[in-house]
């Protein structure tokens, strides 16, 4: 996924501006930055790590569609009806192919693997069979007629999965593992092509070492593919006292992770920002409806926030206002000391200008808006919904090495200060918006200061 840097420059206010947030009243600085401390006085990272310890330890992996997912969805959901919020579970279908790998000569031996976005399945016993090293698996050559009803064994490289994977169904495989071919694992997707047969990734030396073991003989597998087919929100609604048909005011993180990762950063960290903000905002006046979402399945393709935008009345949409969405928001990675705030087409919104003038007030003057569509925001934003994604980058707007790894814990990967840092731009960010009474937002001048860098995707496809 691509990503373009625009920088927003508090030294040029005083500049003609480029956005005009008519539905708002006249300027009050003083009243904002009185507004604003009623928020951050309240917004407590400590508080928010207590969250992020019992979703990444307590529980810890919260693969779509697992039973850990659906313990994540019930903390949640009892959080929030601690709160006092009218609560809704919304149940939705998935597919999602969650794997075990075994390997006979390695006896107890737990293998990393990750399942390819368009893999097969197999039923609860799952498929046991004898390696067969198939090379690159490139071309129909390249699979022995030894390898029918056995496992063909891959390495990454020269073409795409796909092709990979139609090769081995061809010559009767029933099941594919592929090693990397550089360190590391990968998140490898079939594109449009459904395999009828599992096909797994394993890394590059995983791969190395079970090749060093088939030089002595056969190596035998066993692979349970599970489907996974339901996942879910948690939706906290909060109606303003005057008004049935106010507009709405969205507030979105994921709560699932991928497999392996505990997921303290992504996404507990937004989870937790949530929240809190649903403690600190149901204290005060507020003109708009508020909708907290915890989105399932979000690792897997957006799948949650996509069905709940896709159900959205068109009467709901005409009250759409802005949708503020966290993801990855406490890095301890030091060079990731950019809070993007990512749209899907790059271009300032509503929920940037709120952010950028909440900056300006907290002496933070420097916000970068990104473009990016690999997280909740993107359904939102596709919809017509002013939407941004907040997520801490460098300069060149990539992660940290822990992104999608085991290591992606409180120890190692979160930052109370982060935290703190995107709690309060974000929350008197949106307070602004959702206040009673909002004075009309400080506007900026926006310059574009960067090409398209990377951020993250949903898997790669060679």
């Amino acid at each position: 996924m691509l990503k373009k840097s625009i920088r927003v420059l508090s030294l040029i206010l005083v500049f003609v501006m480029m956005f005009t947030m008519t539905s708002f009243a006249a300027p009050n600085t003083n009243a904002s930055t009185a507004f604003d401390q009623k928020v951050l006085a309240r917004i407590d990272a400590r508080k928010a790590l207590e969250h992020i310890r019992y979703l990444s330890q307590t529980i810890g992996p919260r693969v779509a569609g697992t039973q850990e997912e659906r313990e994540a969805a019930n903390y949640i959901k009892n959080q929030f009806e601690k709160l006092g919020y009218d609560v809704k579970v919304q149940t939705f279908g998935i597919e999602n192919v969650v794997s075990e790998l075994t390997v006979d000569v390695f006896k107890d031996r737990i293998f990393r693997v990750n399942t390819a976005t368009g893999s097969g399945y197999t039923d609860i016993d799952g498929i046991t069979g004898v390696l067969v090293d198939c090379g690159l698996g490139a071309s129909a050559s390249d699979f022995p007629d030894a390898v029918r009803g056995k496992i063909a064994f891959v390495q990454r490289g020269s073409v795409s999965f796909a092709i990979k994977a139609e090769n081995a169904v061809n010559a009767g495989a029933k099941g594919v593992i592929m090693y990397n071919n550089v360190p590391g694992s990968l998140n490898p997707t079939l594109g449009e092509y459904a395999s009828p047969i599992p096909y797994l990734s394993i890394s590059l030396s995983d791969g190395q070492e079970v090749l060093e073991e088939m030089k002595n003989g056969n190596v035998t597998v066993a692979i349970k593919a599970e489907l996974m087919t339901k996942s879910q929100n948690v939706i906290a609604t909060r109606k303003p006292n005057k008004s049935d048909n106010a507009g709405i005011v969205y507030i979105t993180a994921h709560y699932d992770s991928v497999p392996y990762a505990p997921g303290a950063n992504d996404n507990a960290s937004g989870t937790a920002m949530m929240l809190e903000f649903a403690k600190i905002l149901k204290a005060y006046p507020i003109d708009k409806e508020i909708r907290f979402i915890a989105c399932g399945a979000e690792e897997i393709g957006l799948d949650g926030s996509y069905y709940y935008v896709g159900n959205l009345s068109q009467n709901e949409l005409n009250r759409s206002v802005a949708n503020f969405n966290m993801d990855m928001i406490a890095t301890s990675y030091g060079p990731c000391n950019i809070l993007y705030a990512d749209t899907t087409d790059g271009q300032p919104n509503l929920v940037t200008e709120a952010s950028a003038a909440s900056g300006i007030r907290l002496g933070n003057n420097i916000l970068e808006v990104g473009r990016g569509s690999s997280s909740d925001h993107a359904p939102f934003g596709q919809k017509g919904i002013p939407a941004a994604c907040f997520i801490w980058g460098d300069e060149d707007g990539n992660l940290e090495p822990w992104y999608h790894q085991p290591e992606d814990t409180i120890k190692i990967n979160i930052s109370l200060d982060r935290l703190q840092q995107a709690g309060e731009m974000v929350g008197a960010a949106l307070y602004d918006v959702i206040r009673v009474q909002t004075p009309n937002l400080q506007n900026s001048a926006i310059r574009r200061v960067g090409e398209d860098t990377k951020i993250y995707s949903f898997g790669v496809s060679e």
